[in-house]
């Protein structure tokens, strides 16, 4: 008797001791996502801040950048409990917003992008249809700028004195707590409660509040958008999924890089005849939505107007790379402009991205019906398409390595593999380090980033985590082959 009890009690302490390990493993990852960047943060910024001479505003973003530390580590060393309650929640997403609205205020952007996208609400609010026919530079499409006109509108009508500084950073820092609500409502609906660890990586992720409150970019509303596409795949709501689609190939450009992979999962549940109804309906409802945004926005008589945009998009940045730490930064191509090139890297690069994406759909979705399955290989193929094409393909900016983390972190959602986790927070740390060097220089209007040490161990480690990443991918898709066969 006394020995079952002695092992009883060792067999407890063993997992206490296991429990604690994986607890203090996590903390760690959460300081490094949160106070190292923050740290970073201060160091790039603080000139710039005591620079503008405005003392309500160096105040404001000293106290809520502070408060954003000391937040961090109430939520890492409050107490034993992991799970964070829904009071705890609520919260967070107050001071998560008050955060990103703070910020916003205190710094206004990017200089080019900021003045372009006033200058763009500006115009788009009175006569949003037509915009397209006015004689200015305009490299977005439609669906961001109804956006902008629509937040115009309403401060308009509700007489708000809000800068347009900040209000154009509005729907992105809107967004930013969308996406915590939805990938962490995701995390619960596949079965285990948000951590306090998870809530604070998604809501206090540095790279997303340097884009949506500082930067002033429309990124997160793309994150958000996509977010809410495979949400709806996840809750079986076709007919939004299908809007959804639509809507985003009217937003951001850089989703075409990403459509095929919904194309494939119509035709791959149409091929096996699997829930074709509702396929179908996802279809309907982005060819209604396409096409009534299509006819909207149609400039006289230019039938081929959208394909005539991505043409010349896709023509826009003919370098190797524009600011993005990747393989090309390393090699000292930072704005090297590539020829004809340009157009063969890219097919090359895209082409090997959905190779292995079809390689994973041949070997892994040995279960057609359960939808689950289905998501998850489509988040794992938008996270290699994300990563491939920012190490890859020519014309990336700084920016475009966040679809990657984002997809990398829905992937741990669905199936609560640490890996994921720990990928998307190293993303989203050299995603940080790669934007906020390029912020940091554009507030001084330099807009060409040198090449020293710090940058290229950055783009070094972007490398790294790329070939990381795929040896993950190909050594768990070679053991499921082979535990197939068995």
């Amino acid at each position: 008797m006394k020995n079952k009890m002695s092992n009883r009690k060792y067999e407890a302490v063993n997992k206490l001791d296991v429990a604690n390990k994986k607890v203090v493993a996590i903390i760690i990852y959460s300081i490094l996502i949160t106070i190292l960047p923050l740290g970073w943060w201060m160091a790039n910024f603080g000139e710039v801040m005591f620079k503008s001479r405005q003392p309500n505003r160096i105040i404001v973003s000293i106290i809520t950048i502070s408060g954003i530390i000391f937040y961090s580590y109430y939520l890492n060393f409050y107490n034993n409990k992991s799970q964070i309650s829904r009071t705890e929640f609520i919260w967070m997403l107050f001071t998560a917003f008050f955060v990103r609205l703070a910020l916003g205020g205190a710094i206004s952007g990017h200089p080019i992008d900021v003045n372009c996208f006033k200058t763009w609400m500006n115009i788009a609010s009175p006569d949003i249809f037509n915009i397209y026919e006015k004689n200015i530079f305009i490299d977005y499409l439609p669906g961001y700028l109804i956006i902008l006109a629509l937040f115009k509108y309403i401060a308009s009508v509700v007489h708000c004195t809000i800068s347009e500084d900040l209000l154009i950073k509005l729907p992105n820092i809107l967004a930013d707590i969308a996406i915590g609500v939805m990938v962490l409502g995701l995390k619960q609906k596949c079965g285990s409660r948000p951590t306090r660890e998870e809530s604070t990586i998604i809501l206090f992720n540095p790279a997303l509040i340097l884009l949506s409150s500082l930067w002033g970019q429309s990124d997160s509303f793309v994150l958000m958008l996509l977010v809410m596409l495979f949400v709806g795949l996840v809750y079986n709501t076709y007919i939004l999924a299908g809007c959804v689609t639509a809507y985003l190939l009217f937003t951001k450009p850089q989703f075409i890089l990403y459509f095929p992979l919904i194309a494939l999962y119509w035709v791959y549940n149409l091929w096996l005849r699997n829930r074709t109804v509702d396929i179908i309906k996802q279809i309907i409802s982005f060819c209604v939505v396409s096409g009534v945004l299509y006819f909207l926005f149609m400039p006289h008589k230019e039938i081929l107007w959208l394909l005539k945009f991505f043409i010349k998009i896709a023509g826009e940045y003919p370098y190797y790379t524009v600011n993005a730490f990747n393989i090309y930064y390393a090699g000292g191509l930072n704005w090297v402009k590539t020829g004809g090139m340009y157009d063969y890297i890219n097919m090359i690069a895209l082409a090997i991205a959905y190779i292995l994406v079809l390689a994973q759909i041949g070997v892994r979705l040995e279960k057609p019906r359960d939808h689950l399955i289905q998501v998850r290989y489509l988040l794992q193929g938008g996270f290699l398409v994300g990563l491939l094409s920012y190490n890859l393909m020519t014309g990336m900016h700084e920016r475009y390595s966040i679809f990657a983390w984002l997809f990398c972190l829905m992937v741990y959602v669905l199936i609560n593999d640490i890996r994921w986790l720990r990928i998307s927070m190293i993303i989203s740390l050299l995603t940080f380090l790669n934007i906020s060097k390029v912020l940091d220089l554009s507030l001084s209007n330099i807009y060409f980033v040198q090449r020293d040490l710090s940058n290229f161990i950055v783009a070094i480690a972007n490398i790294v985590i790329l070939f990381a990443s795929l040896y993950i991918i190909t050594n768990s898709l070679l053991k499921h082959k082979n535990n197939a066969k068995v």
